[in-house]
């Protein structure tokens, strides 16, 4: 006797899971096509749900796109931050380290960093206050990391340290921009032996 077939049981999900996956789906279709693609239709039938619960969730458009901002922009930030915490007390390692440390995060999530670093046309005015935001924590950053230098470093030695800093930071943006864009010429250990060289004419003894 043949056995009849059954209709698997679809599970319902929690609301922060459909959140989760509304948001995601958001991001793909932002990442792939622009900002400009996603529309509450597109994202509805893309997680085959009804406009009615994104409405509900996020209320407009412009609520779907800035909870999507807000999200990436906290992900990016505790990955940088992770990436960049001294795990060496020398000046010159640790800011290596740091390197690797944001290429692994730019690995394990390009959708986020691209969204930020590359972003495309049509973006929510969120999206732009977050990337000022981002910009002023990774010069912190810099700032730091040359207030702690021991004052043999060649940095200090430089006729305008403010600007060599701020030119170290374009560096580092646009390797980790290299390796968004194409991964397999711009490989993690090409860039990171640039960056070494970069770090030791910057951060080497005089």
């Amino acid at each position: 006797m043949m056995k009849k077939d059954t209709v698997p049981v679809r599970q319902r999900m929690s609301a922060a899971d459909r959140r989760a996956q509304l948001l995601d789906a958001a991001r793909r279709v932002a990442d792939a096509e622009g900002f400009g693609a996603v529309s509450i239709e597109r994202i509805a039938a893309e997680c085959g749900v009804t406009r009615t619960l994104i409405y509900q969730q996020f209320t407009s458009l412009a609520g779907l796109l800035e909870a999507l901002v807000d999200r990436e922009f906290a992900r990016a930030s505790h990955a940088f931050l992770k990436a960049v915490m001294p795990s060496s007390p020398d000046q010159q390692d640790r800011f290596l380290a740091a390197m690797a440390g944001v290429l692994r995060a730019v690995d394990e999530d390009p959708a986020t960093w691209r969204m930020f670093l590359m972003p495309s046309e049509g973006g929510p005015p969120e999206l732009y206050e977050k990337l000022a935001q981002g910009q002023a924590l990774t010069r912190q950053y810099f700032t730091a990391l040359f207030a702690s230098l021991s004052p043999d470093t060649r940095l200090h030695a430089s006729p305008d340290p403010e600007l060599t800093i701020h030119l170290m930071h374009v560096m580092g943006d646009e390797l980790v921009k290299l390796r968004l864009r194409d991964p397999a010429v711009y490989t993690v250990e090409r860039l990171l032996a640039q960056f070494r060289w970069i770090a030791g004419e910057a951060l080497g003894r005089r």
